[in-house]
């Protein structure tokens, strides 16, 4: 089986999971009692927490996203639908880090983070029915 569709979503994870790396080097350079005190306050505070959610959600989401791609091209779905649910995975997992990124800084942003869930959602729902 060829992978047409999913190329992009493998293509997008390894840069995506790259820029959870380079993020997660940022976050060590107050965590553990780097070089520089927390911008975000103490490690049990909402903000904090949500800046390592957004660092596992770059992380996790690439390779969910590395893993669509290998799978998109085998379902037995027209391509419209294949790419629909290509594109809503890579959205999912772009906005989900970003808009935890936000919150942290503006809290009321977290209460969006319900749009990129839904993405995620309707992108492994197309996989689970097309299979």
């Amino acid at each position: 089986m060829e992978i047409d569709i999913g190329k992009k979503n493998i293509s997008f994870g390894w840069i995506w999971i790259l820029c959870g790396i380079i993020l997660g080097a940022i976050m060590g350079m107050w965590s553990f009692n780097g070089p520089f005190p927390s911008p975000v306050g103490d490690y049990t505070s909402l903000p904090r927490r949500m800046l390592r959610l957004s660092h596992i959600a770059f992380i996790a989401l690439a390779i969910i996203n590395i893993l669509y791609g290998y799978e998109i091209d085998k379902i037995k779905a027209n391509r419209k639908l294949k790419r629909f649910g290509s594109n809503f995975m890579i959205y999912g997992a772009i906005l989900m880090p970003l808009l935890l990124l936000i919150a942290v800084f503006i809290e009321p942003f977290k209460y969006l983070t319900i749009i990129p869930a839904l993405f995620i959602i309707i992108s492994l729902l197309i996989i689970v029915i097309g299979r």
